[in-house]
C-alpha cells in the first residue's frame, strides 16, 4: 500500500469559517484507535477509503501519513491523484464539545480550544468551507453541523464573550422568543450564559432525536403500505385476475396509480375456472361429458353454459 503525508491540522491557519484549531486542545484517543481516512467527509463503508498512521504533532502542525486502500479500485484511483500531485488536501473533522471551547485570543481571532477527533478526510480544495467539519453529539449519534448552524454557534459564542468581556457577571441578555425557545425561565429575559448554551446544545440534540423519530415513523407507514400493495396484488392474482409472473409489474403499478389500478385489475370481473371452482371444491377436473356437467351445482352449470357455449352444445349431442 501507498503512503503520503498530510498536514491535517496548522494551529496558526484561520480558517473559512474565521477560528483556529489548536492542536493542545485535540483529543486524539478515539481517532487513533479508529484512524480512518474518509473521502471528503462522506458517510458509510464505501466512503472508507484507506487509514491514517503515524499521526504526530510536528511544531504547529498535526500531521499523519496516508495510506490507501489499494483494494479497492476507487480507493486506489485517489491514491493515484494524491501521487501524481492533483489531491493535496487534507481536513479534520471534530466535535468542539460545547460553545464554551470558542474563545477569543489577544488577536481578536476565535481559538478552538478544545475538541475531538473524529475522521480525517482528503479533499480537493483544503482552505474552503469543507476544509473542517464539526459535528455535534447527542445520546443517539453524532450529527453533521451544516455551515449555516456552525455560523450561528459562532456568533452566538461571540456574542456571549462580548457580554463577558464587558461585565463582571456572567449573563446573558435573550429576546423573550429567544427565552421561550431555549425553556428557560420566562420571569426574566437574563439568564446564565452556561445555562444558555447547555439549552442550546439540547435543543439541537431534541431536535435530531425528533427528525429521527420522524423519519421513523415515515419509514414504518411506507412498509405498511408496501404490504397493503403486494397483499392487494397476491389476492388479484389467487383470484386469476392477473398473471403471477408479472406480479412485480402489477405491485409498481399499485404503488403509483391505486385508483388506476382498481378500476383496470380489482374491480375487473373474476375469471371462471371451472377446473378450479373455489365455490364447488368437488367439481371434476375438466368438464368432458354430459355426466361430467351434471356433477356441477346450477350456479357452475350456467357460468358454463354462458362462457362455454360450443362445448355446452357439444355435451348435448
Amino acid at each position: 500500500m501507498s503512503k503520503h503525508k498530510f498536514v491535517l491540522n496548522d494551529e496558526n491557519q484561520v480558517n473559512q469559517y474565521g477560528f483556529r484549531v489548536r492542536n493542545g486542545g485535540l483529543e486524539l484517543s478515539r481517532f487513533k484507535a479508529n484512524p480512518v481516512i474518509l473521502d471528503y467527509h462522506r458517510d458509510g463503508n464505501a466512503a472508507v477509503i484507506g487509514r491514517w498512521e503515524n499521526i504526530q504533532f510536528e511544531g504547529s502542525l498535526l500531521t499523519a501519513e496516508a495510506v490507501f486502500d489499494d483494494a479497492d479500485p476507487y480507493a486506489k484511483e485517489i491514491a493515484r491523484k494524491v501521487t501524481d500531485g492533483f489531491l493535496r488536501g487534507a481536513s479534520l473533522g471534530l466535535n468542539p464539545y460545547s460553545m464554551s471551547n470558542f474563545q477569543i485570543a489577544p488577536d481578536d481571532v476565535y481559538d478552538l480550544v478544545k475538541s475531538e477527533v473524529l475522521e480525517a478526510s482528503v479533499v480537493p480544495i483544503p482552505n474552503n468551507a469543507n476544509a473542517l467539519k464539526l459535528y455535534a453529539s447527542s445520546d443517539e449519534s453524532m450529527q453533521e453541523l451544516q455551515e449555516t448552524e456552525v455560523s450561528k454557534i459562532l456568533l452566538m459564542a461571540q456574542e456571549i464573550t462580548t457580554f463577558n468581556l464587558h461585565n463582571n457577571m456572567k449573563k446573558i441578555n435573550l429576546s423573550l422568543a429567544a427565552v421561550i425557545a431555549l425553556g428557560l425561565p420566562q420571569t426574566s429575559t437574563e439568564h446564565d450564559s452556561e445555562a444558555v448554551m447547555n439549552n442550546i446544545i439540547k435543543l439541537k440534540s431534541d431536535l435530531d432525536a425528533a427528525n429521527a423519530k420522524i423519519q421513523g415513523f415515515e419509514q414504518l407507514e411506507s412498509d405498511k403500505k408496501a404490504k397493503l400493495t403486494a397483499d392487494i396484488v397476491d389476492a388479484d392474482i389467487k383470484a386469476g385476475k392477473i398473471d403471477a409472473t408479472k406480479r412485480a409489474d402489477f405491485i409498481k403499478l399499485h404503488a403509483e396509480f391505486p385508483t388506476l389500478y382498481k378500476s383496470t385489475v380489482t374491480d375487473m370481473p373474476v375469471k371462471t375456472n371451472l377446473s378450479g371452482n373455489v365455490n364447488n371444491p368437488s367439481a371434476p377436473a375438466e368438464v368432458n361429458s354430459l355426466d361430467d356437467f351434471q356433477k356441477l351445482d346450477l350456479t357452475a352449470q350456467l357460468n358454463f353454459k354462458e362462457t362455454n357455449p360450443e362445448g355446452y352444445r357439444a355435451l348435448l349431442k
